[in-house]
């Protein structure tokens, strides 16, 4: 499908600045030289679009503030290669109001089940013409993401009894707001992010462009969510892609899936780029706001390189020169003198960790050479050199073990 292959170039990425907790404190507290930053950063990573979450109320409290932000962030963006998919309206997680001074770790949506029905729509219509007139000549724009997961919330949880109400209420809510969008901006699509393919169908009627998040565990289950999506395209003869995807906590590592993304040829959205302050921090991310990686896999499989895992492995072979065992032999030797220098035992220390990180014979969710550095970075005190003991004989005992 031809209109599919257009979005399979999308190697993009969900955003909130490092130093945000929230949506609100993205837009509320803009730091410009932090963004630039960042987007930096994803520009070397060759990732190539941006879906940031706006802020109604941040918007509400200074109109001119938000529009001067929100151009910024699309001219930065722009500047560096990078497309940007404003997410104007947000469902997760629960019935939160959202409010201008919030500094919760959580994720708040926008604009709030308080604000759904027609009640609110002129000010949101207004919200939208401003956006819309502010970014509508930036080449920077991509498209329009109307609503995120507009079902991903407790307020439509499965033991209410007015369910089926506040779904009706959330579609309308949504699908007029499709509308609105389209009439002020006929330049560029729409589309709304879904959370999953199997929640495709109140949306394809409303949308240029369809668009969904996978976050599942298996292999399978990856590729089934994909093809499932790509079926709904194909039957309305519309583009998709996936608009999040990649989380550690739900079996869904980033190099798993995105391998696949590629294999099949969808666009994508990683969730999320940067590691900082979020409630996400322990389970997405690529990178920490020094710019450090948390797993060098994940950069690799942005950039289409992916962990080799068939029968023709090759595995390390960290002892082929010798290297193995003439560091034991030589930790043996320092454990074995009790005024040994500390500087040389150190260094064995350090051999020893990057033979086994090198080998892959170690987890790395705390590498061994973290714990050298930070013993390098310590006095000399008998403290210090109690734990260098420790470790060194706690390591040299596992590449013992590997070398065999």
């Amino acid at each position: 499908m031809e209109r599919l292959k257009a979005y399979g170039h999308l190697r993009g990425f969900n955003y909130v600045p490092s130093s945000a907790v929230n949506d609100i404190a993205f837009w509320r507290d803009y730091d410009e030289a932090l963004v630039e930053r960042e987007l930096t950063f994803a520009q070397r990573l060759g990732l190539n679009s941006a879906r940031p979450f706006l802020a109604y109320v941040v918007y509400e409290h200074d109109p001119k503030s938000f529009l001067a932000r929100l151009t910024h962030f699309v001219r930065t963006a722009h500047d560096r290669g990078i497309s940007v998919m404003p997410v104007v309206w947000d469902s997760c997680f629960d019935d939160t109001r959202p409010t201008i001074s919030s500094t919760e770790n959580k994720w708040i949506p926008n604009p709030g089940v308080q604000r759904l029905g027609p009640e609110f729509w002129p000010a949101g219509e207004s919200y939208c013409r401003d956006i819309v007139q502010a970014l509508g000549p930036e080449p920077g724009l991509a498209m329009w993401d109307i609503m995120n997961e507009p079902l991903i919330t407790s307020w439509v949880g499965e033991n209410v009894p007015e369910r089926e109400e506040r779904i009706r209420t959330i579609w309308t809510f949504v699908h007029h707001f499709c509308g609105v969008m389209k009439d002020l901006d006929s330049a560029h699509p729409i589309t709304v992010g879904v959370a999953n393919a199997a929640t495709l169908a109140p949306v394809v009627d409303h949308v240029d462009v369809l668009s969904f998040h996978d976050y599942r565990p298996t292999r399978a289950a990856i590729r089934a969510n994909i093809e499932e999506g790509i079926q709904v395209a194909e039957a309305s003869q519309k583009p998709v892609f996936i608009s999040e995807l990649a989380c550690l906590a739900r079996a869904n590592p980033y190099d798993v899936t995105l391998e696949l993304c590629e294999e099949i040829g969808i666009g994508w959205y990683l969730w999320e780029l940067m590691i900082g302050v979020s409630r996400w921090r322990d389970i997405h991310g690529v990178v920490y706001p020094d710019g450090t990686v948390r797993d060098p896999s994940i950069a690799a499989a942005i950039r289409g390189f992916y962990r080799r895992r068939g029968p023709d492995m090759i595995p390390p072979a960290v002892d082929k020169e010798g290297a193995g065992a003439r560091v034991l032999a030589q930790a043996e030797a320092w454990l074995g003198t009790p005024d040994a220098g500390y500087a040389q035992g150190l260094a064995l220390l350090e051999t020893v960790a990057n033979l086994l990180e090198a080998g892959e014979h170690v987890p790395m969710n705390a590498p061994p050479s973290a714990k050298v550095l930070a013993l390098a970075d310590s006095d000399e005190s008998p403290a210090s050199r109690a734990e260098l003991v420790r470790l060194l004989v706690m390591w040299s005992e596992t590449l013992a073990a590997v070398k065999a």
